[in-house]
């Protein structure tokens, strides 16, 4: 029998709508009187096992909620209960957006993102760099870099983040981790281990981000697809990425184009971050890093200096330098 209202601490009822979305740990539905919040009710399962678990965790986290009220984040705002007056999860805002995982497929983004061209993925990446460069300001830890769990608001090119109960917070000298995670998401140093043992780092936060960000530009694409009959996860640990001078394997048609096309800034951090930085921290490009290199390439990008096609239909010429207009005129200038 699924629950139809809630209560807050106080006692106040609130009657919930139809279920919007279910997962492993729970299920989400609105407020019938407020569409924007959004109430998650974990499993009778999860609840009979980790009750006390879960509700220490979202109750650190609600602790946080003020410093983090301005970021584009569904964050937990307060507890909920049952007509027993026993916890069973917590209230939120409801995210805008289409999951960022279309954005980055090479089929369905021409479904779900019909307007898309490449300074709007430019845009929509420095949006999702601002909110996990605050976290981690915060000491937030994403841990579980899911793109189904980044919504793209195609209204303003913004991102929001949802299902961020998962994320690792420590909140007076009490760590709560984040038990879950991805191999081909996640670094190799957590490799192996139980994730909700494991203390994640901005550093291996970066590399995370990294493959986020490759994947959005580049259609999809995995940094460590498949060379020469590897897996994705032993590919990372090799550091094969195979783009680049030198590289193996670069898939020919769009990927080929797309990756001629990108700027040879973030090319040259791309190489650094997955060759080197697979297995040292050192070379992992920090969130500045990165904001730098696609503020310039956006900057660019709006002067037409770049490509803004989705998906080029041929590489680079060597000779391309870009156009631009002014006053009639037409420009040209090397680009990066």
């Amino acid at each position: 029998m699924r629950t139809t209202m809630v209560k807050d601490s106080l006692g106040n009822k609130k009657q919930l709508a139809d279920m919007l979305a279910q997962g492993g740990e729970g299920s989400v539905y609105p407020l019938t009187d407020r569409s924007d919040i959004l109430v998650k009710v974990y499993h009778a399962d999860k609840l009979a096992a980790m009750s006390d678990r879960y509700q220490r965790k979202i109750d650190a986290m609600i602790s946080k909620k003020d410093k983090l009220a301005k970021l584009n984040l569904c964050w937990p705002l307060l507890s909920v209960f049952d007509e027993n007056q026993r916890w069973i999860g917590y209230a939120m805002r409801k995210g805008q957006g289409v999951p960022m995982s279309y954005l980055a497929h090479a089929l369905a983004y021409q479904k779900h993102f019909p307007n898309l061209n490449r300074v709007a993925i430019v845009q929509y990446l420095l949006s999702y760099l601002d909110t996990i460069e605050q976290l981690h300001y915060k000491g937030v830890m994403v841990g579980d870099y899911n793109l189904q769990n980044f919504l793209c608001d195609e209204t303003n090119h913004t991102v929001s983040l949802i299902d961020c109960d998962s994320y690792q917070v420590s909140v007076d000298a009490k760590h709560y981790p984040c038990p879950v995670g991805s191999p081909d998401l996640t670094p190799i140093e957590h490799h192996g281990k139980d994730f909700s043992q494991v203390m994640r780092t901005v550093e291996s936060e970066l590399f995370s981000v990294a493959i986020v960000l490759f994947q959005c530009l580049m259609l999809g694409r995995h940094p460590y697809d498949v060379i020469g009959g590897e897996d994705r996860v032993s590919n990372m640990k090799q550091g094969n990425f195979a783009y680049g001078i030198g590289g193996r394997g670069i898939p020919k048609g769009a990927w080929y184009n797309i990756w001629s096309h990108m700027p040879s800034l973030l090319k040259g951090m791309f190489i650094q971050v997955f060759r080197e930085g697979s297995t040292d921290v050192r070379n992992r490009p920090s969130i500045r890093d990165w904001k730098k290199a696609l503020g310039i390439y956006l900057n660019e990008l709006n002067k037409g200096w770049h490509n803004t096609e989705i998906k080029p239909a041929k590489p680079k010429d060597d000779a391309y330098k870009g156009q631009r207009s002014i006053e009639g005129q037409s420009l040209s200038r090397t680009s990066v």
